[in-house]
């Protein structure tokens, strides 16, 4: 692919200034592709204790926000509703935390080019920290939401360690690096079993106060051992004279669109009806403003947060945002629907709801952790994606045949459909930081992460709304002819607080049946079951509705550039600093002969990668 003029000389003077402060540029600062087929020694560098810690400090910064910010929170909504009111707003934990991480990969990406990455994560991690207290100490439903908002924001601003870990690292042990992080998310496993029995038997504050001690461990760690190297500043430019370029035009317009956009799509059929005036407003002008911030920003934006240069380079990156936008719609809109499935068609049992929950985690952690992994044995990652997004959409579409009374093809659908996440995610990073340029991988797997957390907030929102909405139909009309087959009349008010009874039978609240002595215990049990029938077609329906984007996920993987000749020995970047204080180990001969190599070879190299050079 190639780089307009004006990003093209931008490069250039980064490189030259860099070379006239007798500073190191890595190798893949402008071609990954030349860097790691080029400089490919025989045997890996062995890697530095401070490169092993800097790996473990920065995998285990996702944990407090992801474990404990999401996965736990997401399955027990219902319950946390019960307690804090705002069962009306609930939607907004998963949104919410989802649109916060949206912006936080988007900014945090660019800025850990202005700022270095060690101060973007630093930053990320103490967010962490104040989310965790926020939410821990909640004490109504907007306060608990203000804290998960804070928990995405901060895992928007980690994901800048995806991009670090995979700099550090040989090329060939970028996937196992990055397999490391989802490892520290393991705890997903028995995730729900974990949330249902603290809102049980305990506190659900729990996972909040867990997820500040994660914050905490992880700053403290990456305080001490990580150094990376600083980023070129072209013209001499002081990091505050960077930061006041950044794209905060696009930036506004971006949050603003997509803030609207799902208050529309949560509005419809809820507080509007879907044809209301309010309803279509706010859609079209979160619509109308999402886009008019890539419209700037392809056109007009002097540094934008979403670069034209990257985005036509389809095969390499466009592709893969399509990828993780699909997964990150079924994924995050899945780990709270999993948990009401069993709620609603099975059992209110919170310990079993957990165990019957145990087989979904367990496919996370092998799509997410195991496969992940072996990448660089396995290859072909293009097959691969091909292979996990048909794998996704066949198991997704077949859980619209989870019924009441087949328990063990809810678990086995559940263990098969959430397998292919952390597969697909990880592996557009991977592929991601082997196309694309050094100097714009803070930025490429920012907006990776950007479109993974919209597409979860998006999928969230429309998934949830197909849901409750079939489901409040489906369960009263359903509840209503099995009273009239069975001869019971009630009036209008009585029918109303009837279904009510049953609902809340089914969340597990005793002694509903005892208010309606006309009602006999046989036939309230035959509402139950009706009931449960009512929301098994409204996740059917839910569902159905993911099949097309799966089929166009699935297209999108077909084009995806295989990445597997770059799995080499190169190492794109050296600590700046070892543990003890010592200078770390840069290649500065090398690299200085390199930039003397593409000098004289000017705009003629023939350069494959994205953002390669004009002249191709």
């Amino acid at each position: 692919m190639k780089d307009n003029e004006a990003h093209k000389h931008a490069i250039e003077a980064e490189i030259d200034m860099a070379h006239s402060e007798h500073r190191d540029i890595p190798l893949g600062y402008e071609d990954p592709h030349k860097a790691a087929l080029e400089d490919n020694p025989e045997h890996a560098e062995k890697l530095t204790l401070s490169v092993v810690l800097s790996a473990l400090f920065l995998g285990t910064s996702f944990t407090g926000p992801i474990i404990f910010g999401f996965i736990l929170a997401t399955p027990i909504l219902v319950q946390l509703s019960e307690k804090l009111g705002g069962a009306n707003i609930d939607f907004w934990i998963p949104s919410g935390w989802g649109a916060a991480a949206a912006v936080g990969f988007t900014i945090a990406g660019r800025v850990s080019d202005i700022f270095g990455r060690r101060y973007v994560i630093l930053t990320g991690q103490l967010l962490t920290i104040l989310g965790g207290i926020i939410a821990g100490t909640a004490q109504s439903m907007n306060q608990l939401i203000a804290g998960e908002v804070i928990l995405g924001a901060s895992i928007g601003t980690v994901s800048v360690a995806c991009a670090g870990i995979s700099e550090i690292l040989p090329n060939k042990y970028r996937g196992a690096g990055l397999a490391w992080t989802e490892f520290n998310l393991s705890s997903w496993i028995p995730g729900t079993l974990l949330a249902n029995a603290m809102i049980s038997h305990a506190t659900w504050r729990i996972m909040f106060y867990v997820a500040i001690g994660y914050g905490a461990f992880s700053f403290i760690g990456t305080l001490f051992v990580y150094f990376p190297p600083s980023h070129p500043r072209p013209d001499g430019k002081t990091k505050w004279q960077e930061f006041k370029e950044l794209d905060f035009i696009g930036a506004a317009l971006f949050v603003t669109g997509l803030v609207v956009f799902l208050f529309g799509l949560n509005s419809g059929g809820n507080t509007y009806a879907w044809g209301a005036t309010g309803t279509i407003a706010a859609l079209i002008l979160g619509l109308i403003t999402f886009f008019a911030a890539f419209a700037y920003d392809f056109t007009l934006a002097k540094d934008p947060l979403f670069p034209w240069y990257l985005f036509k380079s389809f095969r390499e990156f466009s592709s893969l945002i399509v990828l993780v936008f699909v997964a990150g719609m079924v994924f995050f809109a899945a780990s709270a629907l999993n948990a009401q499935t069993i709620l609603y068609l099975h059992t209110a049992d919170a310990i079993k709801i957990g165990v019957y929950s145990l087989p979904s985690g367990s496919g996370q952690l092998i799509g997410g952790v195991v496969i992940p992994a072996l990448v660089q044995y396995i290859r072909h990652v293009n097959l691969q994606l091909i292979f996990a997004n048909f794998m996704q959409a066949l198991f997704f579409g077949l859980a619209a045949l989870i019924t009441p009374t087949n328990l063990n093809w809810l678990m086995a659908v559940q263990f098969l459909a959430m397998l292919p996440f952390g597969w697909i995610t990880l592996n557009c990073y991977t592929t991601a930081s082997l196309h694309v340029p050094q100097r714009d991988l803070g930025v490429a797997i920012g907006l990776i992460g950007t479109f993974r957390s919209v597409g979860g907030s998006i999928g969230s929102v429309i998934f949830s709304s197909i849901f409750s909405q079939t489901a409040t139909k489906q369960v009263s009309s359903r509840i209503t002819s099995t009273l009239a087959s069975n001869s019971v009349a009630l009036n209008a008010t009585s029918t109303a607080s009837f279904i009510k009874a049953v609902r809340l039978t089914i969340l597990g609240v005793p002694g509903q049946a005892a208010a309606f002595p006309t009602v006999s215990t046989d036939i309230f049990a035959k509402c139950v079951t009706a009931a449960r029938y009512g929301y098994a077609y409204g996740f059917r329906i839910t569902w159905l509705a993911s099949i097309p984007f799966g089929i166009i996920a699935v297209i999108c993987a077909a084009c995806v550039r295989d990445p597997s000749k770059y799995f080499t020995n190169h190492v794109e970047v050296h600590l700046e600093r070892e543990i003890g204080g010592r200078k770390g180990l840069v290649s500065s001969k090398r690299e200085e002969e390199s930039y003397v190599e593409r000098t004289e070879e000017g705009d003629g190299e023939k350069v494959e990668g994205v953002g390669a050079r004009e002249g191709v």
